[in-house]
């Protein structure tokens, strides 16, 4: 249902959700290359992408996660998120709350608003689904990172390290 959902919310901003293809999202990643070596994906394989596309975090259901590529309507993948539904740091069964693993905007359409809308899309779905904390992690030296979710709303609840980065633990209420 959240994915349906999804897929309706974009659809009005003229934008389609398609099948995860995995030669696409690998060129999407290619190029941005400054985010694949901030999270040690670089050089970037398919290997990455499959890892990305497949893997969900321990205890959690197969079904809850959705990896989504997005297009435009000029059939162009111009971003992909990675959101799993009932989890959050705090606890990994909360069905009220949404993880973003990932956004990641195709390079050539940072700064015109489209990740605000694809985010602002998935706010309008969590109140559908009654959904009420969105949260996410940043690595901590991703400053442009840190910059966008703070400029649309989220805010550092905690900073920790997953093993691999320090991070800064971000959420945002949804009312």
């Amino acid at each position: 249902m959240l994915l349906d959902d999804i897929k309706q919310e974009l659809i009005l901003n003229h934008l389609e959700v398609k099948d995860n293809k995995y030669e696409v999202i690998l060129d999407l990643y290619k190029g941005n290359e400054e985010f694949a070596k901030l999270s040690n994906n670089y050089p970037i394989t398919m290997e990455s992408v499959k890892k990305d596309v497949e893997d969900i975090p321990p205890f959690t259901d197969i079904t809850c996660k959705h990896f989504i590529s997005i297009y435009d309507i000029h059939n162009e993948l111009v971003a992909v998120l990675d959101i799993i539904d009932g989890y959050s740091f705090q606890d990994k069964n909360n069905k009220n709350a949404i993880w973003i693993g990932l956004l990641e905007v195709d390079i050539n359409r940072h700064n015109i608003g489209l990740g605000s809308l694809i985010i602002n899309a998935l706010f309008d779905v969590c109140k559908k689904n009654s959904k009420t904390i969105v949260q996410l992690g940043v690595i901590k030296e991703n400053i442009n990172a840190l910059a966008f979710w703070n400029k649309i709303g989220f805010e550092v609840f905690r900073e920790g390290n997953n093993g691999e980065f320090d991070l800064f633990l971000m959420e945002k209420s949804i009312r």
